[in-house]
């Protein structure tokens, strides 16, 4: 059995365990971890390597809690949890062993690190590769950048993710960037990230895409225009362009169709933030497709209906739902900060 075979049927075997047998495996873990943070900090950059060690204490906590968000149901958010704990342990492990999980192993939803190209350290990527994925036919792409405070693991562990790509055939990829507010400082983990899958896997270079959810949703605006002719499409999801994005938007990437989504309830990113974003692209010019959620709050699983609508518009290439006629409007100078958790 192949190395990447065996972490496979490790993930899978922890997956399958009891809740209280993933809290001791997360204990344990974080223990061994910080006996060894020394060791692991050269390694996976001292700015982030204790937020890997929190990762594993909270995620105990969070077995124990039987409180359940609003949008999922019990058994969807108990798998979440299950699958973002999974994959944090995976993390750990890698960083502990010195031993990294080869992107071109992982089906279905994997966690793996890659090497910088700004200072060489290893940086931590979230995938998920359908099952219907085969080498012999270009697959798409998603990059999907995450919110704050959220990780990278978070993002990717929801079913719906899952049956997304599923649907879609579509490979999804989810950078941590540093968990740099803004992604502004590791712009090129992104970069690095889809160069690592476009040589993994085969990827369908007129079918990449970048998409990003609240924080990520602002980011896109910022990660994008630094490479723009690599990606076929941006949506950004209950974020917004801010002022100070908008003149490198405008200036390079005029070719790029659109996909902006927000719920009408959103309690973090008022909609006002997405709908300025959408009127503003399209009144320069753009190709905007534009989506509301009625009744849908800041959680990601609350925005599925439109969601699924965007990811197989975008996918298609199909622009539709231009936004509501504004006249002038004002972007925004900042985002909102928030403490309400993705």
């Amino acid at each position: 059995m192949t190395r990447g075979a065996l972490v496979t049927a490790a993930l899978t075997l922890l997956l399958g365990s009891s809740a209280d047998d993933l809290r001791v495996s997360l204990r344990d873990t974080a223990a061994t971890y910080l006996a060894n943070i020394s060791k692991v900090a050269p390694v996976a950059g001292r700015e982030t390597t204790f937020d890997y060690y929190d990762r594993l204490n909270e995620d105990a906590e969070l077995l124990s809690d039987r409180s359940v968000p609003s949008g999922y149901t019990t058994e969807d958010w108990s798998q979440t949890v299950r699958q973002f704990a999974v994959l944090d342990l995976s993390l750990a492990t890698q960083l502990l062993d010195g031993s990294y999980r080869s992107l071109v192993s992982i089906r279905g939803l994997g966690e793996t690190l890659v090497r910088s190209s700004e200072d060489g350290t290893m940086q931590p990527l979230a995938v998920y590769v359908p099952t219907s994925y085969d080498a012999a036919r270009p697959a798409p792409l998603i990059v999907l950048l995450h919110g704050h405070p959220q990780s990278e693991t978070e993002l990717l562990s929801p079913p719906y993710i899952a049956m997304l790509a599923e649907k879609t055939g579509t490979i999804v990829i989810a950078p941590w960037g540093r968990g740099y507010y803004d992604f502004r400082g590791s712009v090129a983990d992104v970069y690095d990230a889809l160069h690592a899958a476009s040589q993994a896997f085969r990827i369908d270079p007129r079918r990449r895409f970048l998409a990003g959810y609240s924080m990520g949703g602002f980011s896109v605006f910022e990660v994008a225009p630094a490479h723009p002719n690599e990606w076929a499409a941006v949506m950004c999801i209950a974020g917004g362009l801010l002022g100070s994005d908008s003149r490198r938007i405008v200036t390079l990437m005029r070719k790029t169709p659109f996909y902006v989504l927000t719920g009408s309830a959103d309690e973090s990113i008022p909609t006002q933030y997405p709908t300025a974003t959408a009127v503003y692209l399209a009144d320069a010019g753009f190709d905007v497709s534009f989506y509301v959620q009625s009744g849908g709050i800041h959680r990601l699983v609350t925005l599925l209906p439109i969601l699924t609508q965007a990811w197989n518009d975008m996918l298609a290439q199909i622009v539709r739902t231009p936004p509501p006629q504004h006249g002038n409007v004002t972007l925004p100078s900042a985002i909102p900060m928030s403490a309400l958790k993705p």
